[in-house]
């Protein structure tokens, strides 16, 4: 029913301060699929040379006994995997990287 706003609230010091403190670059993921959530890889899609399309399933990630598909962003090669069957991964992890 209302609108969601996102605020900071700092102290008179900090924001004395925050123009001098870059603000840091955000990182360009759509050519990558980061881990959701800290897990266990239970199975891997794709494999660096292959041609994979938006939406497609690249590998699997199992998390509190729940088994997640995670899929591509865009359509192109894939140019690394970063992760292994049966490796624990953290969240935000790099997996797959497109060129």
């Amino acid at each position: 029913q209302g609108t969601a706003f996102q605020t900071k609230v700092l102290t008179e010091v900090a924001h004395k301060y925050l123009h001098l403190i870059p603000e840091k670059p955000k990182a360009d993921v759509s050519k990558q699929v980061l881990s959701p959530m800290p897990g266990l890889v239970k199975s891997i899609a794709c494999a660096p040379g292959d041609l994979v399309a938006e939406g497609q399933e690249v590998c699997v990630i199992e998390a509190m006994k729940m088994q997640n598909s995670l899929t591509i962003a865009a359509t192109g090669k894939v140019k690394a995997v970063h992760v292994q069957v049966g490796m624990t991964v953290e969240d935000e992890q790099i997996l797959v990287e497109l060129e």
